[in-house]
C-alpha cells in the first residue's frame, strides 16, 4: 500500500510547492523558493498556519498591496525567465479582486502566476462569510469567479484531495512555455484546515523539463525560401527568443545576412539595444525607423 501522511489541505500546499523544480538546458532551478502573502480572515489559521508551522524551504514574503505583490511575483518570474515563481495568496473578497488584474497581466504576456484566493465555507457554514459577495442568483458564485476569463487554469477545491489534481494541472499550465499564464486556485475556508491522508508519492521531488522541440525540415526549407525571396525582409524579436536565451544566436544570423530585426515589448532585451541592426520597437510603441521599414 501507498504510504500517506495526515495533513492539512493548506499544509499540503506548502508541502508540494517546495518540492517543484524546472530543468532546461540541463540546468535545474528551484520553481518555487518563497510565498507572497497578505494574511486576512480568510487565509490566516488555513495557510497562515501552515506557512507557520512548516514553511519548509519556502520563504514568506509580507505584502501590503494583493495586486502590488502579484505584479511583482510576475516581473520576478519574467526576470528570472519563467523558471521561477512567487505564489501569492490573499484572504476573500476585496482581497481577492484585487489580484484579478495581475492575472490578466500574466495571462495576456504568458508569464507564469499562481493565485491562492481565499474562498467561501464550502460547508456554506457560516453563511455569508464578512466581505463574501452575496450574489443572490447563484450562492456558488463568488469573487473568485472573476479569475475565470483572465487565467489559463482555475480549480476550486471543495474536498481536501480535489487538492491533488488541482495542482498538478496548474503545474502542467505553469511550465508550459507556450501555454504559460495565471493559474488561480480557490481556496474555501474550511477545507484550507481540513485534514486529509494524502499519498507521499504526491510530495516527492518533481522536474518539470522545458524542452527545445526541433523544427521540421519542411518548415526551415519554407523559411530559407521566404527568406531567399524576400526584397526587404525583416525580423521581429518577440518573447520567444528572449525565454529560449537565443538573442546572440538572433543577432549573429541578422549580421551574417545583413537582416534587420525589430522587437515586440515581449521581445525587450532579449538582443541588445546598441546592436547595429537593431530598430527598436514595432507597432505603436514602437520607433519611426521600425515602422518605417516594416511597412515595406
Amino acid at each position: 500500500m501507498n504510504k500517506t501522511t495526515r495533513m492539512t489541505t493548506a499544509q499540503a500546499i506548502v508541502r508540494f510547492l517546495d518540492n517543484q523544480y524546472i530543468l532546461m538546458d540541463g540546468v535545474e532551478t528551484k520553481f518555487v523558493e518563497s510565498f507572497f502573502t497578505i494574511f486576512g480572515h480568510g487565509i490566516a489559521v488555513g495557510l497562515g498556519e501552515a506557512l507557520d508551522s512548516d514553511p519548509g524551504s519556502l520563504k514568506v514574503l509580507q505584502g501590503r498591496n494583493e495586486q502590488g505583490m502579484c505584479h511583482v511575483a510576475t516581473a520576478y518570474s519574467k526576470q528570472n525567465n519563467r523558471r521561477k515563481i512567487i505564489p501569492c495568496a490573499s484572504s476573500i473578497g476585496p482581497g481577492a479582486a484585487n489580484m484579478v488584474t495581475a492575472c490578466a497581466t500574466a495571462t495576456v504576456n504568458n508569464i507564469p502566476l499562481l493565485v491562492f484566493p481565499a474562498d467561501t465555507f464550502a460547508s456554506r457554514q457560516p453563511d455569508p462569510v464578512l466581505q463574501q459577495l452575496e450574489q443572490s442568483n447563484s450562492l456558488a458564485t463568488t469573487t473568485n469567479d472573476t479569475f475565470k476569463p483572465v487565467c489559463k487554469y482555475w480549480d476550486r477545491v471543495s474536498r481536501p484531495e480535489m487538492l491533488m489534481s488541482a495542482l498538478i494541472n496548474a503545474m502542467r499550465v505553469l511550465t508550459d512555455p507556450a501555454e504559460t499564464g495565471a493559474c488561480c486556485i480557490a481556496l474555501p475556508q474550511d477545507v484550507e484546515g481540513e485534514a486529509f491522508d494524502f499519498p507521499d508519492y504526491f510530495f516527492k521531488k518533481r522536474v518539470h523539463r522545458i524542452t527545445r522541440p526541433v523544427a521540421a525540415p519542411e518548415e526551415l526549407d519554407d523559411l530559407a525560401e521566404i527568406i531567399k525571396d524576400a526584397k526587404k525582409p525583416l525580423v521581429i524579436v518577440g518573447g520567444g527568443v528572449r525565454y529560449s536565451e537565443a538573442g546572440e544566436t538572433v543577432e549573429k544570423f541578422c549580421a551574417e545576412f545583413k537582416i534587420p530585426f525589430g522587437e515586440s515589448q515581449g521581445g525587450k532585451s532579449a538582443c541588445k539595444s546598441s546592436d547595429p541592426y537593431c530598430l527598436g520597437g514595432i507597432g505603436v510603441t514602437g520607433t519611426y525607423a521600425s515602422n518605417i521599414i516594416a511597412k515595406d
